[in-house]
């Protein structure tokens, strides 16, 4: 995923033209659950109008613009992801160079970190938090105890989500506006770079499965037009890795026109799912075992979204729909068996979701 000015340019037409607004309810006072789903919703660029929602799963309520209902004033350029972690939660917006601390009881703003050029995903680590940032292509680290960034490790170009497997941070390079095919691995104890994984064209997201070995998905790239299905296309990829020794058990490389992105699993650990278009901004939903691991292009929801997740209590599938970056966009929820259970409206562009309980 790029920037979202060359998303809107780009992002192609054959979205799903209508939404049911089931259970909806803009008007509702916020209610922050113990079980609930916040949407991340960027905003159009240069907006400031990024948002977040928030589903209480209970009754099926969902609340928009929850951040500048509380606070009384608006989130920023481009809310790009959200980390809960010891009670607070962490939104990036990316565009406004800046992260807001909330708390995650009832969103009320705590504080905001400054400091980043283009800050994009965040885990934290006990009193740590690790931020990538995408022009300076590096891993800023914060004190979370005063919320200040203390120091920054290099990484490969356009940084992108991270994910702690034992005493090591993995990072995705996605490759920023052009391109890159590596892995940073960092070592928790020290915050030093220990190694550096080849993997396939610009990698996006990652997991690890049930036997802890880590999943990492290459979205490859539509060249140097942005327009994929033409001829300077680099085929998208998946790549099985063990996290101690790095070694690569599977491979699997897709079509040259197919350019997955969202790479989830489910809580048993056994099943991978992620979007897959020619885009590489959007696609269907496809669903795959992650043993003995068979790739496929067949979708198991057969709905072209611009975000995905996985709710780990209840196995639902969570879809977020874009018909532009000027008007509000939905989620859709579907049962683990890919059956439809309703739709709801939410902000302008979502792009992710954040499980309470996951």
């Amino acid at each position: 995923m790029k920037i979202s000015y060359l998303l809107a340019l780009i992002i192609p037409a054959f979205f799903l033209t209508s939404c049911d607004d089931d259970a909806e309810n803009d008007n509702a006072p916020v209610v922050i659950n113990t079980t609930g789903v916040f949407v991340i919703n960027e905003g159009s660029f240069g907006a400031g109008n990024g948002s977040t929602s928030y589903l209480n799963v209970t009754n099926n309520i969902m609340t928009n613009d929850v951040f500048e209902t509380v606070n009384g004033f608006p989130l920023g350029d481009v809310a790009q992801s959200m980390t809960l972690h010891k009670g607070k939660g962490y939104i990036v917006v990316n565009n406004s160079q800046k992260i807001e601390v909330v708390n995650a009881t009832n969103f009320a703003s705590v504080q905001t970190i400054f400091g980043f050029q283009s800050p994009r995903y965040m885990v934290g680590v006990g009193t740590k938090g690790y931020v990538t940032d995408w022009i300076s292509n590096a891993v800023k680290v914060l004190d979370l105890n005063t919320n200040t960034i203390t120091g920054s490790i290099p990484a490969g170009n356009g940084p992108e989500q991270l994910l702690v497997s034992g005493v090591k941070l993995f990072v995705v390079n996605g490759g920023g506006f052009g391109m890159d095919s590596t892995v940073t691995v960092i070592n928790l104890g020290n915050d030093a770079v220990i190694a550096t994984l080849q993997v396939g064209v610009n990698p996006n997201s990652l997991v690890t499965d049930g036997a802890g070995k880590l999943w990492v998905l290459c979205a490859g790239s539509t060249g140097p037009d942005y327009i994929g299905g033409t001829a300077d296309d680099i085929a998208g990829s998946l790549w099985k890795i063990n996290p101690f020794d790095y070694h690569v058990d599977q491979q699997f490389t897709m079509g040259q026109s197919e350019h997955p992105i969202k790479l989830q699993i489910d809580n048993s650990g056994s099943y991978l799912y992620y979007l897959l278009g020619d885009d590489g901004y959007t696609g269907k939903v496809i669903r795959m075992a992650t043993f003995p691991g068979q790739i496929n292009s067949t979708p198991y929801i057969n709905k072209s979204f611009y975000g995905l997740g996985i709710d780990k209590t209840s196995g639902n599938i969570y879809g977020a729909y874009v018909p532009g970056f000027s008007q509000n966009g939905s989620i859709f929820r579907f049962t683990a068996t890919g059956a439809t259970i309703d739709s709801m409206a939410v902000g302008v562009a979502p792009n992710g979701f954040v499980f309470q309980t996951n």
